[in-house]
């Protein structure tokens, strides 16, 4: 026989951003029993807290990119988003439903942080890039120049102002309510820190080591002024959010003993000095040699150390609709979405030419892979505009709880909404173990101020969760609320299911 459990343990992992860890427990524990037992509700937390680290490729070529995020982190026009006062969001924009903020709704038109602060999230943000190294600028006369000067990166939150200024690291829903007035302006401060970053790093870009050292590294490994940093973004009552913004596959190599084979390109880096850098170890080595690089598994249990309920978002190279993306070189179409891939089956990008992050070398010349003098031995392909980010969507996949869009959209406002949303939404549940029978898994939600339990209806598998109502059983491990599914604040979650039968409980009938 079987016996009827709660699948114990089931956090809530949605963006949902719980604000303690009682509250991340859906059901208590039930005992084994042959015996029905009854799922323990509790209810959706009305506040959220969530610590949000976007991870910023700072090389070269993303200099388009780095402006098309600040575009679409505020956006300061009345007359496009209501949300100009972000203390006070208007009763009726609170915990939006998707088809105000989705295409032609009327906060669709809004910002990363405003739609955040319209799902009364609290909100600390703060930015690092992709580059390991102590500093940038490591070769002046192509990049920054004396003017940048060097400026801090291994395991840093970078500042919204330059090196001797008063920068500040986070962005923070308390800065709206506190007695400082200068730090209001979020739309000015996110476009300082990313003018403070630029695109004067490594063009190793080590994403997934930048996250892993800034959680990990002991403090006398960061680079100086930083010692400090984790602690002052991590909070032990938030949810933990990475964001992931990069046209270039990752090229992580400082875990499992890799450094040593594939080579420290910043071995007796000195801040202000270039010590013949890439001599021994050449970018290239990114693509040329992927089994050389440090395995995604071991950066994923690296981050679900951290927060075992971490959500991740990746915006990298690749192709198909937001959530459903496929690594690939891509660019962007005269439509605005993105193009690229294996369109006749052959198994070879027929649509542009992945170089290997060199996308920016577009000068005269042999040595231009994207330039004019080129074009023949690229097949006459124009160079994509981001090469294909698998490692990361790797990351994204192997985490469960994340959402994907491709860098090659015209404009990343829709894709930092939908990234907004996923955070604030409360929309998976963990199970502690499979169902006997995944067909009979009961789902209920009852809204806050009823008492009336909805009954969730199952989707078919492949179903898009995105433009969808009901919930998936993903993995025999999650079960993902979908559009109208999703329980907001004051709601309670109601998960029911068969189990495995006990042998010993079978041998006692």
């Amino acid at each position: 026989m079987n016996r009827l459990v709660v699948l114990s343990s089931l956090a809530v992992v949605a963006s949902g951003l719980l604000v303690s860890s009682c509250n991340r427990r859906v059901f208590e524990k039930v005992e084994n029993t042959c015996l029905k037992t009854v799922a323990t509700d509790i209810p959706v937390p009305t506040e959220k807290a969530a610590d949000i680290l976007i991870v910023v490729d700072n090389s070269g070529s993303m200099a388009e990119e780095q402006q098309n995020l600040v575009e679409n982190f505020l956006n300061q026009d009345a007359g496009e988003c209501p949300l100009q006062d972000l203390a006070n969001i208007p009763s009726e924009y609170k915990n939006p439903v998707r088809s105000l903020y989705t295409s032609g709704g009327v906060l669709s038109r809004c910002g990363f942080i405003q739609l955040l602060s319209a799902f009364e999230n609290d909100f600390r943000v703060g930015v690092i890039t992709t580059d390991v190294g102590i500093c940038d600028n490591r070769i002046p006369d192509s990049q920054g120049g004396d003017a940048w000067g060097f400026r801090p990166q291994r395991g840093c939150l970078q500042p919204d102002s330059a090196p001797g200024g008063s920068g500040r690291k986070l962005i923070s829903a308390t800065d709206l309510t506190d007695a400082d007035n200068g730090n209001d302006d979020f739309a000015q401060r996110f476009r300082s820190t990313l003018e403070n970053i630029q695109t004067f790093g490594s063009p190793f870009e080590r994403g997934l080591d930048a996250v892993d050292l800034f959680f990990n590294a002991a403090a006398d490994t960061r680079a100086p002024g930083c010692e400090g940093d984790l602690g002052t973004f991590r909070r032990d009552d938030a949810a933990l959010v990475v964001i992931f913004l990069t046209d270039e596959e990752d090229c992580s190599h400082g875990q499992g003993g890799m450094l040593e084979v594939f080579g420290n390109e910043n071995d007796g880096e000195v801040c202000g000095e270039f010590p013949e850098h890439f001599l021994n170890v050449q970018p290239a080595k990114c693509y040329a040699n992927p089994e050389e690089l440090s395995p995604v598994d071991g950066y994923v249990d690296s981050l679900l150390a951290a927060d075992a309920n971490v959500k991740v978002a990746v915006i990298a190279g690749g192709v198909g609709d937001a959530g459903s993306i496929t690594p690939s070189g891509c660019r962007v179409s005269g439509s605005g979405t993105p193009e690229g891939g294996d369109t006749n089956g052959d198994g070879v990008n027929d649509s542009c030419y992945e170089s290997g992050g060199l996308s920016n070398f577009t000068g005269a010349g042999p040595n231009n892979p994207c330039g004019p003098d080129t074009a023949a031995a690229r097949g006459d392909l124009p160079c994509c505009v981001a090469d294909a980010g698998s490692r990361y969507y790797q990351l994204a996949q192997s985490i469960g709880n994340a959402a994907t869009d491709s860098i090659c959209n015209a404009s990343f406002r829709a894709s930092m909404l939908d990234i907004a949303a996923f955070i604030a939404a409360v929309d998976q549940v963990a199970l502690a173990e499979p169902p006997a029978n995944p067909s009979a898994v009961i789902v209920e939600i009852t809204r806050a101020g009823s008492s009336d339990q909805e009954k969730v209806d199952a989707l078919p598998s492949g179903a898009d969760c995105a433009t969808e109502d009901g919930y998936l059983l993903v993995d025999e491990r999650f079960i993902q609320l979908c559009g109208s599914a999703r329980p907001g604040p004051g709601d309670t979650i109601s998960v029911r299911a068969a189990g495995q039968a006990s042998e010993e409980c079978l041998a006692a009938q």
